[in-house]
């Protein structure tokens, strides 16, 4: 969103991505589900409102799993509709604007991948890769799914280290 909204308006003199998925976000959600295997018994509805929705096609409400009505649910089709439409690299190729990319090494849920995709669409960016590093930048030190996703919740812990200091000198810079 960030990005389609730099491209639309005049007085942005630059954008911050941080942990930004590089696909559309269809995509990054059915890889995400995907991974939670508790939830396998699921992906076939899931994967048929992610096509539907990506299609612009709101779905039936009386069809989704009770399970995956707050990701589908009727209240967010609109959103996830005009969300899914958007393919991140394709907008970061477009503004001529200054941006940089942070991405953490052991985010869950959008990879340094999805970094590389956006700086290949946008090389004029700036890219930022932060070591031991998660989706909500704090530092995790072991590939452990549910010590990283503990971190998510621990607001006693401070940002991964490099986070101000990236983000500082590109504001600084422009």
């Amino acid at each position: 969103m960030a990005l389609a909204a730099a491209e639309r308006l005049k007085n942005v003199c630059g954008v911050i991505l941080v942990a930004t998925a590089g696909r559309p976000l269809g995509e990054v959600l059915r890889e995400q589900l995907s991974a939670n295997a508790d939830i396998a018994h699921l992906m076939d509805a899931a994967s048929h409102a992610i096509d539907e929705l990506s299609a612009g096609r709101r779905v039936d409400a009386s069809q989704i799993p009770p399970e995956l009505s707050p990701l589908f649910g009727q209240a967010v089709q609109n959103f996830l509709i005009s969300t899914f439409a958007l393919d991140p690299a394709d907008l970061a190729s477009k503004p001529p604007k200054p941006i940089l990319i942070m991405q953490g090494e052991r985010d869950l849920q959008v990879s340094v991948a999805d970094a590389k995709l956006l700086n290949e669409a946008a090389p004029h960016a700036k890219s930022v890769i932060l070591p031991d590093t998660n989706h909500v930048l704090k530092t995790v030190g072991s590939n452990d799914r549910n010590e990283n996703i503990a971190t998510y919740f621990a607001d006693n812990l401070p940002l991964a280290p490099g986070v101000v200091d990236a983000i500082s000198r590109f504001v600084k810079t422009h």
